[in-house]
Protein backbone atom coordinates (compact mmCIF):
# COMPACT_ATOMS: atom_id res chain seq x y z
CA UNK A 1 0.00 0.00 0.00
CA UNK A 2 1.33 3.76 -0.88
CA UNK A 3 0.16 6.36 1.62
CA UNK A 4 1.24 9.96 0.23
CA UNK A 5 -1.85 11.54 2.04
CA UNK A 6 0.41 14.58 3.15
CA UNK A 7 -0.47 16.04 6.86
CA UNK A 8 -3.15 13.53 7.25
CA UNK A 9 -0.05 11.62 7.85
CA UNK A 10 1.24 13.44 11.08
CA UNK A 11 0.00 10.06 13.24
CA UNK A 12 2.45 7.99 11.67
CA UNK A 13 5.05 10.38 10.47
CA UNK A 14 5.11 12.08 13.65
CA UNK A 15 8.60 14.48 12.32
CA UNK A 16 6.17 15.85 9.79
CA UNK A 17 5.14 19.30 10.05
CA UNK A 18 2.94 21.96 8.19
CA UNK A 19 3.82 25.00 6.52
CA UNK A 20 1.45 27.54 5.39
CA UNK A 21 1.30 29.09 1.87
CA UNK A 22 -0.71 32.24 1.12
CA UNK A 23 -1.07 33.83 -2.70
CA UNK A 24 -3.12 36.32 -4.06
CA UNK A 25 -4.46 36.84 -7.53
CA UNK A 26 -4.35 40.45 -9.24
CA UNK A 27 -6.26 41.80 -12.73
CA UNK A 28 -4.52 44.43 -14.02
CA UNK A 29 -4.85 44.16 -17.92
CA UNK A 30 -2.39 47.18 -18.50
CA UNK A 31 0.71 45.82 -17.36
CA UNK A 32 1.89 43.25 -19.30
CA UNK A 33 5.32 40.47 -18.32
CA UNK A 34 6.34 37.80 -20.40
CA UNK A 35 7.67 35.36 -17.45
CA UNK A 36 7.62 34.98 -14.10
CA UNK A 37 9.48 37.37 -11.97
CA UNK A 38 11.34 37.20 -8.92
CA UNK A 39 10.92 39.84 -6.27
CA UNK A 40 13.54 40.10 -3.12
CA UNK A 41 11.70 40.68 0.06
CA UNK A 42 13.55 41.01 3.60
CA UNK A 43 10.92 37.97 4.66
CA UNK A 44 10.98 35.36 2.26
CA UNK A 45 11.18 35.72 -1.99
CA UNK A 46 8.46 36.86 -3.23
CA UNK A 47 7.31 35.74 -7.21
CA UNK A 48 4.66 37.56 -9.53
CA UNK A 49 2.98 34.83 -12.59
CA UNK A 50 1.95 36.47 -15.24
CA UNK A 51 -1.61 34.65 -16.51
CA UNK A 52 -3.85 35.47 -19.44
CA UNK A 53 -6.33 38.04 -19.07
CA UNK A 54 -3.90 40.33 -17.14
CA UNK A 55 -3.70 38.28 -14.01
CA UNK A 56 -1.07 37.90 -12.37
CA UNK A 57 -0.31 35.32 -9.19
CA UNK A 58 2.03 36.79 -6.32
CA UNK A 59 2.75 34.42 -3.89
CA UNK A 60 5.63 32.52 -1.61
CA UNK A 61 4.97 32.80 2.03
CA UNK A 62 6.43 29.94 4.31
CA UNK A 63 4.96 30.34 7.43
CA UNK A 64 5.30 27.34 10.15
CA UNK A 65 1.63 27.10 10.94
CA UNK A 66 -1.30 24.46 10.46
CA UNK A 67 -3.82 26.79 9.88
CA UNK A 68 -4.64 27.43 6.69
CA UNK A 69 -7.98 28.81 6.46
CA UNK A 70 -6.91 33.07 6.55
CA UNK A 71 -4.38 34.63 5.25
CA UNK A 72 -2.71 37.19 7.67
CA UNK A 73 -2.56 41.12 7.24
CA UNK A 74 1.05 41.20 7.40
CA UNK A 75 1.18 38.74 4.44
CA UNK A 76 -1.21 40.24 2.43
CA UNK A 77 0.53 43.63 3.07
CA UNK A 78 3.96 42.58 2.02
CA UNK A 79 2.79 40.43 -1.10
CA UNK A 80 1.32 43.69 -2.20
CA UNK A 81 3.85 45.79 -1.17
CA UNK A 82 6.27 42.85 -3.25
CA UNK A 83 4.01 43.56 -6.32
CA UNK A 84 3.81 47.61 -5.97
CA UNK A 85 7.78 47.76 -5.73
CA UNK A 86 8.16 45.62 -8.75
CA UNK A 87 5.78 47.85 -10.97
CA UNK A 88 3.24 51.10 -9.11
CA UNK A 89 0.73 49.90 -11.26
CA UNK A 90 0.28 47.20 -8.91
CA UNK A 91 -1.53 49.68 -6.60
CA UNK A 92 -4.45 49.92 -8.54
CA UNK A 93 -4.94 46.33 -9.24
CA UNK A 94 -8.33 44.36 -7.91
CA UNK A 95 -7.73 41.64 -5.87
CA UNK A 96 -9.31 38.37 -7.56
CA UNK A 97 -8.57 35.85 -5.00
CA UNK A 98 -6.53 35.11 -2.01
CA UNK A 99 -5.91 31.09 -1.29
CA UNK A 100 -4.28 29.71 1.57
CA UNK A 101 -2.89 25.76 2.24
CA UNK A 102 -0.82 24.19 4.26
CA UNK A 103 1.79 21.95 2.91
CA UNK A 104 3.69 19.00 4.38
CA UNK A 105 7.51 19.38 5.31
CA UNK A 106 9.86 17.38 7.40
CA UNK A 107 12.30 19.40 9.56
CA UNK A 108 15.03 19.84 6.53
CA UNK A 109 12.23 20.53 3.68
CA UNK A 110 13.68 17.50 1.80
CA UNK A 111 10.65 14.66 0.77
CA UNK A 112 10.89 11.07 2.19
CA UNK A 113 10.36 7.75 1.07
CA UNK A 114 9.64 5.59 4.34
CA UNK A 115 8.45 2.00 5.01
CA UNK A 116 6.48 0.60 7.99
CA UNK A 117 5.22 -2.60 7.57
CA UNK A 118 3.34 -2.97 4.74
CA UNK A 119 2.93 0.59 3.45
CA UNK A 120 5.13 2.78 1.81
CA UNK A 121 5.10 6.31 2.81
CA UNK A 122 5.31 9.31 0.46
CA UNK A 123 5.40 12.40 1.59
CA UNK A 124 7.23 15.62 2.77
CA UNK A 125 7.44 17.28 -0.58
CA UNK A 126 7.03 20.56 0.53
CA UNK A 127 6.83 23.73 -2.28
CA UNK A 128 8.02 20.81 -5.31
CA UNK A 129 5.59 18.97 -5.04
CA UNK A 130 4.73 19.53 -8.77
CA UNK A 131 8.55 19.48 -9.86
CA UNK A 132 9.40 16.59 -7.80
CA UNK A 133 6.03 14.05 -7.89
CA UNK A 134 6.78 12.51 -11.01
CA UNK A 135 10.34 11.40 -10.08
CA UNK A 136 9.41 10.50 -6.70
CA UNK A 137 6.11 8.36 -7.81
CA UNK A 138 8.83 6.81 -10.11
CA UNK A 139 11.60 5.72 -7.51
CA UNK A 140 8.23 4.86 -5.13
CA UNK A 141 7.44 2.55 -8.01
CA UNK A 142 10.86 1.66 -8.27
CA UNK A 143 10.83 0.17 -4.43
CA UNK A 144 7.89 -1.56 -4.26
CA UNK A 145 8.24 -3.60 -7.48
CA UNK A 146 12.14 -4.10 -7.17
CA UNK A 147 12.85 -3.80 -3.70
CA UNK A 148 15.12 -0.75 -4.73
CA UNK A 149 16.79 1.52 -2.43
CA UNK A 150 17.57 5.32 -2.74
CA UNK A 151 19.42 7.40 0.17
CA UNK A 152 18.82 10.58 -0.84
CA UNK A 153 14.99 10.10 0.03
CA UNK A 154 14.93 6.96 2.25
CA UNK A 155 17.93 7.87 4.61
CA UNK A 156 16.41 9.69 7.93
CA UNK A 157 19.75 11.41 8.55
CA UNK A 158 20.11 14.29 6.33
CA UNK A 159 24.01 13.91 6.29
CA UNK A 160 23.83 10.65 5.27
CA UNK A 161 21.14 11.62 2.54
CA UNK A 162 23.95 14.46 1.48
CA UNK A 163 26.61 11.51 1.38
CA UNK A 164 24.48 9.34 -0.58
Amino acid sequence: MIDCRGLAARTELTDLRGVKGEMLLLRLPELRLTRPVRVLHPRWPVYVVPRSDGLFMVGATMIESDEGARISARSMLELLSAAYALHPAFGEAQIVEIGTGVRAAFPDNLPRLRRAGGVLYVNGLYRHGFLLAPALARRAAEVLLAGAHFPEVMHEDSRERRLA
